[in-house]
């Protein structure tokens, strides 16, 4: 009997150790792909062995936490929010359970978690600056400023206090207003890199990444990051490596235009 595997990679953060596991897992013990769903988790299909595919080091189980791909200091966030739930959440089972279908966000600042829905989080002042936040709660932005190390154990409180409402994005017009406001990073990406530095923002066709390519994105040794919306950015390139890169992923079904029809489906 197969078997489907999910990892929740916090932030979207994968690294290229992680992504050769991956793409070696899902040649010799699934489908051949890694699929890149929604909220940044990443799943094997057609598993055959689970023991085989113990060298993949990311997270099994939850929290979903999502951030902010352009934002360097989101992800980092997120992964310290990923850490502090999790341990608090181990002394409490129950909600442990609960927490599988919820989302938690860390937006950058310019509102592009916020768009997806998510009812509780963290949002950094600007993309930039982690040192204050302020909470997410219920779907708004509210309080006032917090510094980073007092709002955790405001966010985890909260989120024990809502947890049997089960966070799942939206889909009343404001969110799907929003969301237009903010779509998805695709193509080259500058305008909050440095001079001479891009970040290629990539999706692919129904987020089927082959296992092979799972490899050669790890051969790029950069930092790559899942999105919230079953695409990859690859960050930090010096402008002729990205052209290079881009030329290289482009026949090999990595899509570089946010407005081409196979991202629709």
């Amino acid at each position: 009997m197969s078997h489907t595997l999910h990892f929740y990679p916090a932030g979207g953060v994968v690294t290229p150790e992680q992504w050769l596991a991956l793409g070696q897992a899902a040649r010799e013990h699934a489908d051949g792909y890694v699929y890149l769903e929604e909220h940044s988790v990443l799943t094997l299909r057609g598993v055959d062995d689970e023991a085989a595919v113990s060298s993949v080091s990311l997270p099994r189980t939850p929290p979903r936490v999502v951030a902010s791909p352009l934002s360097a200091q989101a992800r980092s966030v997120a992964a310290r929010v990923a850490e502090e739930i999790s341990a608090a959440l181990a002394e409490h089972e129950a909600e442990g359970n609960a927490l599988r279908e919820t989302v938690i966000g860390v937006d950058g600042g310019l509102g592009d978690i916020l768009s997806q829905g998510v009812s509780t989080g963290l949002q950094l002042r600007t993309p930039e600056d982690s040192t204050v936040v302020r909470l997410i709660e219920a779907g708004q932005v509210k309080g006032e400023e917090l510094a980073l190390d007092d709002a955790l154990p405001a966010l985890i409180t909260a989120l024990l206090k809502t947890i049997d409402e089960v966070d799942s994005p939206t889909s009343d017009s404001a969110a799907e207003a929003a969301a237009s406001m903010h779509p998805a990073p695709i193509g080259w990406l500058t305008e909050h890199t440095a001079e001479g530095r891009v970040d290629l923002g990539a999706g692919l066709h129904k987020g089927a990444l082959p296992g092979e390519y799972a490899g050669l994105i790890a051969q790029l040794d950069v930092p790559v990051t899942v999105t919230p919306w079953r695409g990859l950015v690859i960050h930090d390139l010096a402008d002729g490596d990205a052209d290079v890169v881009l030329r290289v992923l482009a026949p090999r079904g990595f899509i570089f235009d946010v407005n081409s029809p196979h991202l629709q489906d």
